[in-house]
C-alpha cells in the first residue's frame, strides 16, 4: 500500500536540511515533476527551517539572518541556493555517476538512464526508505552495512561485517574471531574491557590492509561505525569506534582508524564538525557511490519500494 511522503524539516535530523531537501527535489525529479529553484524559494519563504546550524572553518555566521532565510521572501532564493549548492556538489564529485540535470533551473532526471541500475538513486532510496519509514523486504541499515563491506573492498581492503555476525546469533567472541579471520587480523575479545551486554562495541565493519602471510606486528587496520540514523547521532556515532581498545582486540598494535559511513549526502559544514571532533573519516552517499560496484537484487527491491510511494508536491 503507497503511502504519501511529505516534508519535514527534521525528517533527517537539524544538521541535514538542506541535504534533505535536495534528496527531495531529486525524489521529485524521479516522479516527473523537476523541482525549480523557485519551487524551492517559494517552499522556504512558507515554511520556518533553518539551514545553516553549523559554522563551516573560517567563515562569517550569522545565526539570526540564517532562521530568517525561510520567513522573510526576499532571502528565500538565497536559502534555496544553499540546497542548490548540495546538488552542485553531488554533481561536482559524481559526474556522470549523478543521474541529475539541470534545464531552465530545475531538477530532472537524465533521460534514458534506468534508475534501478544506478548506484546513486540506490542510496538515495536506502536513505528515504530509512528516513521516510518506507516499508521494503531489505531493512535498510542492514543493506547499508553489506554495501559499506563491498565498497570497502572495492577500494582494496580486506571487510567484513561484525554486527551482521552478531545478528546471526553468534556471541560477540564468536563474531569477533569470525570477522578477524574474514579479514587476516587476530581476534583477541578479552584484550580490553568492554560492557557485558554490549552488541559490537561500538564497530558495526572491520577493514584490513596487510602486508604479509600472518600478522606481523603493527598493520593498518580500519573500524567503522554505520548507521542510517538522524544527523543528530552523527556526532555521537563517529565516536564509538575507540582505537585504543580495538587495536588490542585486532592484535593491530597500533590503534585502528576509525570511520563513520552514512547514505545521506553529509553537507560541507557537517562533514568539517565531524572530521574535526571525531576525528574520523566520514564515508557518506558522494564517498560510496563512488566505488560501488552496480546495484543487486536487495538494492533494485528498495529502490521499487520507494518509487511506489506518492510524494507531495512542494508546497509550503
Amino acid at each position: 500500500m503507497a503511502i504519501m511522503l511529505t516534508l519535514e524539516r527534521d525528517t533527517y535530523g537539524s544538521y541535514a536540511r538542506a541535504s534533505l531537501l535536495a534528496d527531495y527535489a531529486e525524489l521529485l525529479a524521479l516522479k516527473g515533476h523537476p523541482a525549480s529553484r523557485a519551487d524551492i524559494a517559494d517552499f522556504l519563504a512558507d515554511d520556518d527551517w533553518d539551514l545553516e546550524l553549523v559554522q563551516p572553518a573560517g567563515g562569517s555566521f550569522d545565526h539570526e539572518e540564517s532562521a530568517a532565510f525561510s520567513v522573510r521572501r526576499d532571502n528565500a532564493s538565497d536559502a534555496a541556493s544553499i540546497v542548490f549548492e548540495q546538488i552542485d556538489e553531488r554533481r561536482d564529485v559524481l559526474a556522470e555517476l549523478y543521474p541529475f540535470e539541470i534545464e531552465n533551473d530545475a531538477l530532472s532526471f537524465r533521460p534514458g538512464l534506468d534508475p534501478d541500475s544506478s548506484s546513486y538513486v540506490a542510496m538515495l532510496m536506502l536513505t528515504v526508505a530509512h528516513a521516510f519509514k518506507v516499508r521494503s523486504t531489505n531493512p535498510p541499515h542492514e543493506l547499508f552495512e553489506r554495501i559499506v563491506v563491498d565498497v570497502l573492498r572495492a577500494r582494496g581492503l580486506a571487510a567484513a561485517g561484525l554486527a551482521a555476525r552478531r545478528r546471526d546469533g553468534r556471541a560477540f567472541e564468536a563474531a569477533l574471531q569470525d570477522a578477524c579471520r574474514a579479514v587476516g587480523l587476530e581476534a583477541a575479545s578479552d584484550a580490553a574491557p568492554r560492557l557485558a551486554k554490549a552488541h559490537d562495541a561500538g564497530v558495526d565493519v572491520l577493514g584490513h590492509l596487510g602486508w604479509e602471510k600472518g600478522l606481523r606486528p603493527g598493520t593498518w587496520a580500519f573500524i567503522g561505525q554505520v548507521t542510517v540514523g538522524k544527523s543528530d547521532t552523527w556526532t555521537r556515532k563517529i565516536k564509538e569506534p575507540s582505537p585504543q581498545p580495538w587495536s588490542r582486540r585486532l592484535g593491530a598494535w597500533i590503534p585502528p582508524l576509525p570511520f563513520l559511513a552514512v547514505p545521506h549526502h553529509v553537507e560541507g559544514p557537517t562533514m568539517e564538525m565531524l572530521a574535526s571532533e571525531g576525528q574520523a573519516v566520514v564515508l557518506d552517499r558522494l564517498r560510496v557511490v563512488r566505488f560501488k560496484n552496480g546495484n543487486g537484487a536487495e538494492e533494485r527491491e528498495i529502490i521499487r519500494a520507494v518509487a511506489d510511494q506518492d510524494v507531495a508536491p512542494l508546497t509550503g
